[in-house]
């Protein structure tokens, strides 16, 4: 049955040409400090368990948990850290026992965190180091050897606290949850105006360029964050993203502030460890990526036992087809696989689908308390059913990328409307299709990919004249794939698997070029010489059918 949204859920503008959601305020006061309000959260279910790790099997309630990030903040405290506002602290972490009482104790302090993700080698790492300058880094004992490079690249000191085991030389978070006497005086850090006082910076690729820190304040945290995904106090809730990406603190923010229970594991994804801890800790809301959701489909693992216990599957981070939508909703008979489409720059998934409220290849209707237009080059709004950039508006926007006001400034333009980079078109119903991307980067596994970064790697190879990458729609992730023109005066001719080989060699497997080399004799270019993406796209998917004929 086909529904329509318009003028329950969404509604039209045709004077400013404008989509907006419900005109619905947060659930909880954007006013105050985010550790304040997670406190008292965990306050008020002190006798409830509040996290499972599915590696241990140990149960924090929420009084544990607070404890643990009193005392955390306290000897933070005495070390001397939390009373300068240029503070900055950085997490290199899984999701452990210990992940979320040292973030809501930097909450607590007033501290900003920068979270990265365990997967990162030196260079990225050093990238966001040179930008953060962080005063104390809480790592994976895994990856301690990358983070010591990294600094050393940065020429930064900080003291590095350990998250895992124990090594010689090192801190250990262990350390930090010892008992202080003081506990029940403990009082968060006063924050004078929430909005501005930045919380979490988390990583994004913006438009262009590699990753940039999102400020997220804790306004944005309190009313995006904990309302991104519906989760119940008596839900089970869960996601293997770690803080790197905005559905992990999603799912720790809204788990946390909504009263449910979350699991938490430090593995990294494999299709039958998601279907053995949605069935032995029965979890009912689901947050999972397009990739994960398809190798659960196509393990071969899946039974209808697997899923007895969910109740609601949140699926985004990336184009989630309609057919891997359909697919995923065959093994949860009666419900469905929400949809979600939004920015880290918002925090918010500023379009979702509900129930039998979706229609074949959209990404849902606006959000409550957003605002839509879809815009041409020259920033004129469109009419229902013309295609154009996507740009969003709503209430709480981030407060920059940090060191790079320029780029704020390419991103959100003085009316608050933020520039997504992605081709769209709303139908007369008020449902958004996002079409195709004006911007150069894509993903693999909801990891960012930045063309420049690989193009630099081949640019070097002998016998290379120029060369795109782009990104190839595959199953279900973007393929890096390249376009190279060779040197017609080079002895040394550009080899496909060499060069693949090389970009394979020198960056992280994310990076690699899964979608294969292409030669061309040049490159499309507009008039003023910048490549046209969308043609060097075009014109592989072409090859690529042409070999296949």
């Amino acid at each position: 049955m086909m529904h329509s949204t318009r003028n329950v859920f969404t509604f039209y503008d045709p004077a400013a040409k404008v989509w907006s959601g419900l005109p619905r305020r947060p659930i909880f006061n954007p006013d105050q400090s985010l550790g304040d309000l997670i406190l008292q959260i965990l306050e008020r279910n002190a006798g409830k368990v509040m996290q499972i790790s599915a590696d241990s099997g140990v149960e924090l309630t929420g009084g544990e948990l607070r404890l643990r990030t009193i005392r955390i903040a306290q000897n933070l405290a005495r070390m001397g850290f939390g009373d300068h506002s240029q503070e900055l602290f950085t997490m290199i972490a899984r999701n452990g026992e210990h992940t979320a009482p040292v973030l809501f104790a930097c909450f607590a302090l007033g501290i900003p965190v920068n979270t990265l993700d365990p997967s990162f080698q030196r260079d990225d790492l050093s990238h966001m180091f040179q930008m953060v300058q962080p005063k104390v880094i809480f790592c994976e004992t895994e990856s301690l050897d990358e983070t010591i490079a990294a600094c050393e690249m940065s020429a930064i000191s900080p003291l590095i606290i350990l998250m895992g085991s124990t090594a010689d030389g090192f801190d250990q978070v262990d350390r930090l949850m010892v008992a202080t006497g003081q506990e029940e005086y403990f009082v968060p850090t006063a924050i004078a105006d929430p909005a501005k006082h930045l919380a979490i910076l988390i990583c994004s690729s913006g438009t262009t360029g590699r990753p940039k820190a999102v400020c997220l304040s804790h306004s944005i945290c309190i009313a995006h964050v904990a309302n991104f995904f519906e989760c119940h106090p008596s839900d089970r809730a869960f996601a293997f993203s770690s803080l790197y990406w905005l559905s992990g603190l999603i799912i720790l923010l809204c788990g946390t502030i909504l009263g449910a229970t979350r699991i938490i594991t430090r593995q990294t994804y494999r299709p039958e460890l998601a279907l053995d801890i949605i069935k032995n800790f029965k979890v009912s809301a689901l947050c999972i990526t397009p990739s994960q959701a398809y190798g659960i489909i196509h393990s071969g693992l899946s039974k209808p036992s697997h899923f007895s216990s969910i109740r609601y599957v949140f699926c985004g981070g990336s184009a989630v087809p309609t057919s891997l939508k359909r697919s995923f909703e065959k093994l949860i008979p009666g419900r469905s696989m929400e949809v979600a489409y939004g920015f880290s720059e918002i925090a918010y998934s500023v379009s979702l689908s509900k129930r039998d409220l979706y229609r074949d290849g959209s990404v849902g209707f606006p959000r409550a308390g957003t605002e839509f237009k879809i815009i041409d080059d020259d920033g004129n709004p469109l009419e229902n059913g013309q295609e154009g950039e996507i740009v969003v508006r709503a209430e709480f926007t981030f407060l920059g990328y940090y060191g790079n006001d320029q780029a704020r400034g390419d991103m959100l333009d003085g009316d608050g409307w933020l520039h997504s980079g992605d081709i769209g078109r709303f139908d007369d119903d008020g449902y958004l299709y996002v079409v195709d991307r004006k911007k150069e980067m894509f993903k693999y596994n909801n990891f960012p990919i930045s063309p420049t970064e690989i193009e630099s790697v081949i640019q070097r190879i002998e016998g290379v004249a120029a060369v795109c990458v782009v990104g190839i729609p595959g199953e279900p992730n973007d393929l890096a794939t390249a376009l190279v023109v060779r040197k017609s005066d080079c002895a040394e001719v550009v080899d496909a698997t060499e060069t693949v080989r090389k970009v394979n060699q020198q960056l992280p497997d994310y990076k690699h070029l899964r979608g294969g080399v292409y030669f061309a004799k040049e490159l499309p270019l507009t008039p003023s010489g910048k490549v046209l993406r969308r043609k060097v796209r075009d014109f592989i998917l072409s090859m690529k059918s042409n070999k296949s004929e």
